[in-house]
């Protein structure tokens, strides 16, 4: 009884729209998910699942290193989650409603449970799905014997591991999401510890990986050890005692971790409920009218080093072309280093964006695996190069109004580029050099491969830098016998940089096998070159 009266409130804010059209909306809510899992979602899943499924693709997922590779990624989910709690948490309500209850007498559990509940268990679920996937992938394909490609006759034993390896990959994914979530929560309930906790987790986590002697005592040593069984259940369908080993090693810190969420639900601060809320809300709005940079802004990180630090400086000596280039460079690099934790995020992001597209330039054969992972590298070299690219955005902006630096609009935009240029050169270089020595293989080939969907990525990021807000042309309906495609018209406008970007990652790996590929790696450059080219020259009628 004691929680009625929070529950009456909440009653009557999701009463607010009620009315006549309001059983329609949720139709039509329901109608567009399914529509959306139907048409999008499926067929990804069925693309993941072929291209994993690929036997180049399961020898290195059941390889030696791939377990120590599995926790180390569950571990920087976790180190993630508690980051990202610190901008936006799981206790989230729309902001007035979150002004007043957080504001209000009753208890942090009774107001932002709920939220928190329902947010904890979606990620749990997804978790819980892609550990399933991940098990049933392992059980079933992974090479036994001589023959990689395993037997495909679907007997008994076959299902038997399938299942297996599917039930306790749902185990182990649920028990890593319910420590992402308290995380998470963590995150939100005290943002100040969550840097410092988060680099002492990456630091033991290097650790294990220097001594692995000592991963068997880390919750990431554990998720290595289940992969590990996964795997093997392709040759022995049943999970032994090892097995629940791991799997209850790794439900002991979830259940540990999860006693923890009441007292830091208490610890939520009201000031961090009502700005989280407000920058999500407004987060939101933009997202709704396909302005993706707008609704990532809120969140950028706000200059907190080297403020004492000139950026500009005076020319001084040397050729007075070069002496400007190093004025800019030190510019960019001194308001990029202003914000540490968004430029850390980024270098890490273009380092294993580099990496990514060096394994797929190195494997002996080309398949849909390998498009499929040059097209997450240069995506996520695109997404990454963000801190390093606000130069290019000011200069983009100045461009579109009368000169205010002395120098042309043109020279402007390559005065700007030389600093995001110069350091995703050296963090992919030094990334593909790296992954291409430890697996063997020659250098050449994935550095310049790396560079050169690296190179796209900066190229995009101009290009999306100069576009500016969105024509109106495009809210015009465009009817058509299957429906209005003047959504998917803007959705592509909004992110037609990634895709573009994607399709050269995508390519380019292949192109190293066979040459005609490499027309395909090449025409995605040249489309994202004229767009820019175009939305240059119509950069003063964008401003006006």
């Amino acid at each position: 009884m004691k929680h009625r009266p929070v529950a009456d409130a909440l009653a009557l804010w999701r009463g607010r729209r009620s009315g006549a059209g309001a059983g329609a909306d949720r139709r039509y809510a329901i109608y567009l998910g399914a529509m959306l899992v139907l048409v999008c979602v499926a067929p990804t899943v069925r693309a993941l699942w072929l291209a994993a499924s690929d036997p180049e693709v399961m020898r290195v997922l059941s390889g030696a290193a791939a377990p120590r590779i599995a926790g180390a990624c569950a571990a920087a989910v976790w180190i993630g989650a508690l980051l990202v709690g610190r901008v936006r948490g799981p206790a989230l309500r729309p902001p007035l409603l979150a002004s007043v209850l957080a504001r209000s007498a009753h208890s942090r559990a009774a107001a932002f449970g709920g939220a928190v509940m329902r947010a904890g268990l979606a990620l749990v679920a997804v978790a819980a799905v892609a550990g399933a996937g991940i098990g049933a992938l392992l059980a079933r394909y992974a090479p036994v014997g001589p023959d990689p490609t395993g037997s495909e006759s679907v007997g008994s034993g076959l299902i038997a591991a399938v299942l297996t390896g599917a039930g306790g990959g749902a185990g182990a994914g649920a028990c890593a999401g319910v420590i992402a979530a308290v995380a998470w929560l963590a995150g939100q309930a005290a943002p100040r510890a969550a840097g410092p906790i988060a680099a002492c987790v990456a630091i033991l986590v290097g650790a294990t990986a220097v001594l692995p002697e000592i991963a068997h005592l880390t919750p990431w040593g554990w998720i290595a050890e289940a992969w590990t069984a996964a795997a093997g259940l392709a040759a022995e369908p049943s999970p032994g005692v090892g097995w629940s080993t791991h799997l209850a090693a790794l439900a002991a810190p979830a259940l540990a971790l999860l006693s923890a969420a009441p007292a830091l639900l208490a610890r939520l601060e009201t000031a961090v409920l009502e700005g989280q809320a407000a920058r999500w809300e407004s987060s939101a709005v933009h997202a709704f009218g396909m302005d993706f940079g707008a609704a990532l802004a809120g969140y950028a990180s706000r200059p907190s080093a080297l403020r004492r630090v000139r950026a500009v400086r005076s020319r001084g000596s040397g050729a007075p072309a070069l002496a400007l280039v190093r004025v800019f460079l030190v510019r960019d690099a001194v308001g990029a280093v202003r914000a540490p934790a968004r430029l850390l995020g980024g270098a890490i992001g273009v380092a294993v964006a580099g990496a990514l597209v060096t394994f797929a330039s190195v494997a002996p054969a080309p398949g849909a695996a390998l498009g499929v992972l040059g097209a997450c590298g240069a995506v996520l070299a695109f997404a990454a190069l963000g801190p390093f690219t606000d130069g290019l955005r000011h200069a983009a902006a100045v461009a579109a109004d009368l000169p205010l630096y002395g120098v042309g609009d043109a020279h402007l935009m390559l005065l700007h580029a030389a600093f995001p240029l110069s350091a995703m050169l050296v963090l992919v270089g030094a990334a593909a050099l790296t992954t291409s020595i430890v697996l063997g293989v020659g250098p050449i080939a994935p550095v310049l491969c790396a560079a050169g969907v690296g190179v796209a990525a900066l190229i995009a990021r101009t290009s999306a830098a100069l576009k500016g807000p969105m024509p109106l042309r495009l809210l015009a309906p465009i009817p058509t016998p299957e429906g209005d495609l003047s959504g998917a018209v803007r959705l592509l406008w909004a992110v037609d940089g990634a895709l573009l970007v994607g399709l050269a990652g995508a390519s380019a790996p292949l192109a190293l096998h066979a040459p005609a590929w490499g027309a395909l790696a090449v025409a995605p450059i040249g489309l994202l070159a004229a767009v820019g080219a175009g939305r240059w020259r119509g950069r003063r009628a964008g401003a006006r």
